[in-house]
């Protein structure tokens, strides 16, 4: 590890990898925090952000069927 101009810390050129499993959950939470963030700014209303959040549930239980 290094530090960079901005002094945080980078790695020199490694890599990881993440399992499906993980990778799944991954974009789970990002699209959640995209969701919560577009009703922070007022773009969807509670309704549709629960709504959204249960579909992203739904869809991680398809998934595991």
């Amino acid at each position: 590890m290094r530090k960079n101009e901005r002094n945080t810390t980078v790695a020199d050129n490694k890599s990881f990898t993440l399992t499906t499993e993980q990778e799944s959950a991954f974009v789970k939470a990002m699209k959640i925090g995209y969701y919560k963030e577009f009703y922070r700014q007022g773009l969807i209303t509670a309704e549709q952000l629960e709504a959204l959040i249960a579909m992203q549930d739904k869809s991680e239980h398809k998934k595991a069927a």
